[in-house]
């Protein structure tokens, strides 16, 4: 087989890149990519095959933008996903102490998870927000008075000191990404449907009027065909003021027939649709957390 180029939000050293190593192989070549945006268009334009994208966080929800590009690009596919536990470290560049830190870099999402920490230790402190953690390691090199935020393996690949480990608000911090590609190239690895496996499903809808209860009456296609659901998110279709898009996963594979016959239910109650894949689930990568670790 050829070799598979997996893309994920880079550069090197980001949770994503953890991710990543976590799902592929070793015929993948793992090629960073500076934004989730540029993710998505690379997939595209077929420049990678399979990329890796956070879809959520334990403690800070969804990571929106994923979300509004899996509704915008129809032609990507989920055909995995990843859960790998998040420890933050406070790194700076050798020399610096806690108490020379004016500014702190890191993506949204880990600032977020470290709130407390952040609070306690650094009050005032500038907040500067970076596309990746990898690109907030970059970002503070040189200097004496900056701090980032991010895993502990960046001090080995950006040469920075660990001032503080495990800062996160809460232990047990998980991120669950997505392995997304074509539908063509997701069949590179192949989605069939196993009896003897666990799978989870995702889809998109928007309901084809607006009224009391028609949300209730979706969801109630579930409940009737006891199918568990274990996420359910809403975003702005971003047409008119009131709109929504439902993003749903749920356990069960599209072929099974009670998962079959609850989403031709809500097809026939929806103006927008789309299946956007059957996946084995997962509830704890193995081996990640060698990965995370500070």
């Amino acid at each position: 087989m050829d070799v598979i180029k997996g893309g994920y939000l880079g550069p090197p050293g980001t949770f994503s890149q953890q991710a990543a190593e976590l799902f592929f192989r070793e015929r993948e070549v793992l090629i960073p990519l500076k934004s989730i945006n540029s993710i998505f268009t690379a997939l595209r334009l077929a420049e990678i095959d399979l990329a890796i994208i956070p879809i959520e966080n334990s403690l800070e929800g969804s990571v929106n933008l994923s979300m509004d590009l899996l509704l915008e690009h129809k032609l990507v596919r989920i055909i995995g996903e990843v859960i790998v536990p998040i420890e933050h470290c406070l790194l700076v560049p050798p020399g610096t102490e806690l108490s020379d830190i004016r500014e702190l870099y890191s993506h949204p999402q880990a600032i977020g998870q470290c709130n407390k920490y952040v609070n306690q230790f650094l009050p005032g402190v500038q907040l500067n927000f970076t596309e990746s953690t990898a690109q907030a390691a970059g970002l503070i090199k040189g200097s004496n008075d900056k701090a980032m935020i991010g895993s502990g393996r960046l001090s080995l690949t950006d040469n920075l000191n660990i001032l503080a480990e495990s800062i996160q608000d809460y232990q047990q911090n998980y991120t669950r990404f997505l392995v997304i590609g074509s539908a063509e190239k997701a069949g590179i690895y192949g989605n069939k449907y196993f009896i003897d496996q666990e799978y989870k499903t995702s889809i998109i809808f928007t309901p084809v009027v607006n009224q009391a209860g028609i949300l209730y009456q979706i969801l109630g296609e579930f409940a009737r065909e006891q199918i568990n659901l274990t996420r359910i998110e809403s975003r702005p279709s971003k047409r008119q003021l009131g709109e929504y898009i439902f993003y749903l996963d749920f356990e069960g594979h599209a072929q099974q027939l009670q998962v079959n016959r609850a989403l031709s239910g809500i097809k026939r109650q929806a103006k927008v649709f789309r299946n956007l894949g059957s996946y084995l689930k997962i509830k704890e990568q193995e081996g990640s957390k060698e990965y995370a670790e500070c």
